[in-house]
């Protein structure tokens, strides 16, 4: 395996999947997969099943597994050459997150994200739970870089620079989700490491990414692009051809008035399920204790989403 052709290939939007539940709380299978279907026509091509947007922490493990399986398997079907990220849960053991490794290995996932949720107290500690995950499994790595839990009480703490200079050091590890939603310290990030893995920056949409395309950052993690893939799709298009008048009127028209309409008064994950209903992909419900946002305030995002000139840049 060559994982460093495997990170050289992680550029561009990743989009995220969210789980959608049909009532009842069962999985909505045949929503999912035509939403994957729909998303590759409109140009996606890497795809994440990831801890947040996928709804883990109201999903079992076993239920994390199937998803994940799902995922890769129609993912795989429409092009071979789509990556597939998978995860492991959100808040689990180093002996489990093996277990989700190999798990993603035999389902023939592409990468696996890591996150880790337990307390923090040294760098030792983090260095070794990765190094034993390497030692057994093969897939390779995207690390889930977000904020720790202090271990010695306080505030959340960022991944020490020296720490991610370690881990980008393992062959296994092909990318980094930049998740720290910190411009200063993401840019020291990503003139770190950006030399060894793909980093997928995290937080901000298309405005974000674009502060740091230009040092190195390869990568970002859909917002608007989830409800209408091609709106990704086309953005990095214009970008690679250097028409940035098509990418910043994207971000004005578009981008800026969701998440400050929408996004800003009920939350992203409540409201991004309130336009994946809008569009017609499946019902905003989630399983509890997340709630999916009222009637009323499900019409105020749908008067959004109605506002939004989506046609306008349907093709490019």
């Amino acid at each position: 395996m060559n994982y460093s052709e495997l990170s050289k290939r992680i550029h561009g939007p990743v989009y995220s999947i969210l789980t959608p539940f049909k009532e009842g709380d069962a999985i909505d299978w045949l929503a999912l997969e035509n939403y994957l279907e729909a998303a590759y026509k409109d140009g996606a091509r890497n795809f994440f099943v990831m801890g947040y947007n996928s709804r883990f922490s109201q999903l079992s493990w076993e239920e994390i597994k199937v998803l994940s399986q799902f995922v890769v398997q129609k993912v795989k079907s429409l092009d071979p050459m789509n990556i597939c990220i998978v995860a492991d849960p959100l808040h689990c053991s180093t002996k489990v997150t093996i277990d989700f490794c190999q798990h993603a290995e035999s389902i023939g996932a592409d990468v696996i994200s890591l996150i880790v949720r337990e307390k923090y107290y040294s760098n030792d500690q983090m260095v070794s739970h990765f190094r034993m995950v390497t030692e057994e499994s093969a897939i390779p790595i995207l690390v889930h870089e977000m904020p720790f839990l202090n271990g010695y009480g306080g505030p959340v703490v960022n991944y020490d620079l020296d720490l991610l200079d370690q881990l980008a050091d393992m062959e296994h590890v092909v990318a980094i989700k930049e998740d720290a939603k910190d411009d200063e310290y993401s840019a020291q990030v990503i003139n770190k490491i950006k030399d060894r893995v793909s980093i997928v920056i995290s937080g901000g949409g298309k405005r974000q990414w674009l502060r740091f395309a230009d040092i190195g950052c390869q990568s970002w993690l859909n917002g608007i692009g989830v409800f209408r893939p091609y709106l990704a799709a086309n953005f990095y298009k214009a970008y690679q051809k250097g028409d940035m008048d098509y990418c910043n009127r994207l971000i004005e028209e578009v981008e800026v008035p969701f998440f400050e309409n929408g996004v800003k008064k009920y939350g992203w994950h409540l409201t991004i399920k309130a336009a994946m209903q809008q569009q017609g992909w499946f019902h905003r419900r989630d399983r509890m204790p997340l709630k999916e946002l009222s009637d009323a305030d499900y019409k105020a995002v749908a008067k959004v989403m109605e506002s939004l000139p989506l046609d306008a840049y349907k093709k490019y």
